[in-house]
């Protein structure tokens, strides 16, 4: 065999070897980069089936585990988020039984004070928290419907704890037909009502709600002692069983607005001692 023969079939060899090389190590270069993006969560990613048989193989199987695992964590999320939906509503059914017995009796105290119409209209705004707290059953109310609730709330601590705490109410004409998820913001009325004016200080929360673009944020603001920043994140990320009204606290409601709407969305406080405290509660706008 005449040497230019020889390096005639090696360079034939090399090439045929380096097509098969391409072959199998492209798909996999190709394969190995999408993998990669499933440490960032991407799990819709597919490789494409291209390559030898081992490799179609290996996409194919890699392709339907993917699939698997991504059915697998929407069935975690719904069934969190059907169990947070028990949760909220095992919450309404159980205000706290202290609450009740200590509305009803101020509301006996006023009959005995001869002061009727005052007793009356506990009476209506206690049945009317009730009402929307435990009868309704929808999840979702407005804006309006919502700040009703909280000035129920605050008439009937008004008559029990005297009018030293006032609540001002700031809502965008655009707004009062939002809705919401219910029950979120009497959670924070109530923190700042036993919280944040101890010892009987007097003070002032606002409601204030506005549009930010495609977003509805509500500002819960007080001008009480405030708390140190490290303390206001805790009461976010920790679940705290004290609650006087019923069980939904501070983070029922954040968990229950990330499940419901996404991790952009939720609760975030701002507070420093001596100055008082801001919770801002952010949500996507739902209107009627």
């Amino acid at each position: 065999m005449r040497l230019t023969d020889g390096i005639a079939i090696s360079t034939v060899l090399i090439g045929i070897v380096l097509f098969y090389t391409r072959r199998t190590l492209a798909p996999l270069s190709q394969m190995i980069q999408t993998m990669s993006q499933v440490q960032d969560g991407l799990l819709t990613q597919h490789v494409p089936v291209t390559g030898t048989t081992e490799i179609r193989e290996l996409a194919v199987t890699y392709n339907k585990m993917v699939d698997a695992l991504q059915d697998y964590i929407q069935q975690l999320v719904s069934t969190r988020e059907k169990q947070l939906r028990y949760e909220i509503k095992a919450l309404q059914m159980q205000i706290n039984p202290h609450y009740i017995y200590n509305t009803l009796a101020s509301i006996k105290m006023l009959v005995f004070q001869n002061a009727r119409e005052q007793a009356v209209e506990t009476l209506d705004a206690f049945i009317a928290l009730l009402r929307s707290t435990i009868t309704n059953t929808d999840e979702f109310i407005t804006i309006q419907q919502e700040v009703e609730n909280l000035k129920n709330y605050m008439l009937i601590i008004r008559t029990r704890y005297g009018d030293r705490i006032h609540a001002e109410y700031y809502v965008s004409s655009n707004c009062y037909h939002c809705k919401i998820p219910k029950m979120i913001l009497q959670p924070f009325l109530e923190n700042a009502v036993f919280h944040a004016f101890p010892d009987g200080r007097k003070g002032t929360i606002q409601v204030v709600v506005r549009r930010n673009g495609t977003q509805l944020v509500i500002r819960i603001i007080d001008d009480g002692i405030g708390m140190k920043q490290q303390k206001a994140d805790q009461l976010v990320e920790q679940s705290i069983k004290k609650e006087y009204f019923s069980g939904i606290g501070i983070h029922n409601v954040d968990d229950r607005l990330k499940l419901l709407f996404g991790e952009q969305y939720g609760v975030h406080i701002e507070s420093k001692p001596e100055e008082g405290t801001a919770i801002i509660v952010t949500l996507p706008l739902k209107d009627t």
